[in-house]
C-alpha cells in the first residue's frame, strides 16, 4: 500500500454519503414558477332548468322587449270659437307640427285639422310627459300663427292662440267625434262662452 494512497472503509463511505445527503437537503431549492393551467376547451351543454334562476333570465328577456316610447292622441282648440282653422293656415299647421316633432325627436303619426280643432297622433320617448310636449306645441305653434297670421292677434291679446286645457289620450287611435265634441263643450263652458 502506497503511503500517499488513501483507502476508505465502508463506514467512512456511508458517513460521507450521509453528509452529502445532508448537504444536498440543506441547499436551498430553487422556487419554480407556477405552472400555467393546461389549455383545455370545455364543451357547454345547455340543459333546460326550471329553477328560479332561469325564470329570472326569462323576465330580463321580456323587459328588453318593452318599448321605450308611448303614442298619444292630442287635441287643441282655438281660444276664440270664431278663429277657424281653415284655408291657408291648415297647410302651415301641418308643416309646423311636422317640424316641431322632428326638432324634438318625436314622431308624428297622423294629423287632422278641422275648423274647430287640431288633432294629431304622435309617438314620444317615455321620458317626455304629455304636459311637456303639449306646452311646447302650444307655445311654438302660437308664436308661428301670430307671426304669419296677424288677423288672429287682433282679437287675442294673450300670447297663446289655443284655449286653456288640452286633451291627450294614450293610444294609436284618434279620439272619437263624441269625445272631441264633449271636450270642446267643456272648454267653452269653462271660458264662459256657452
Amino acid at each position: 500500500m502506497n503511503p500517499f494512497e488513501y483507502v476508505t472503509t465502508e463506514t467512512e463511505q456511508l458517513e460521507v454519503g450521509q453528509k452529502d445527503a445532508q448537504t444536498v437537503s440543506q441547499e436551498p431549492k430553487p422556487v419554480s414558477a407556477p405552472m400555467p393551467a393546461p389549455n383545455t376547451e370545455l364543451e357547454e351543454k345547455v340543459i333546460p332548468d326550471h329553477s328560479e334562476e332561469s325564470h329570472e333570465t326569462f323576465v330580463m328577456e321580456s323587459i328588453s322587449q318593452i318599448s321605450s316610447e308611448l303614442t298619444y292622441s292630442c287635441l287643441l282648440i282655438p281660444r276664440f270659437s270664431d278663429h277657424y282653422l281653415a284655408g291657408d293656415i291648415t297647410n302651415d299647421l301641418v308643416t309646423w307640427t311636422k317640424e316641431f316633432c322632428i326638432s324634438y325627436g318625436w314622431r308624428l303619426e297622423a294629423i287632422t285639422i278641422r275648423p274647430g280643432y287640431i288633432q294629431w297622433v304622435m309617438t314620444v320617448p317615455l321620458t317626455v310627459t304629455p304636459s311637456q310636449f303639449m306646452r311646447t306645441i302650444r307655445q311654438q305653434s302660437s308664436r308661428k300663427i301670430f307671426e304669419d297670421y296677424p288677423r288672429f292677434k287682433r282679437k287675442n291679446v294673450s300670447p297663446d292662440f289655443w284655449a286653456p286645457g288640452f286633451s291627450v289620450v294614450h293610444g294609436n287611435d284618434p279620439q272619437s267625434v263624441e269625445s272631441i265634441n264633449s271636450f270642446i263643450l267643456e272648454i267653452r263652458k269653462q271660458q264662459g262662452i256657452l
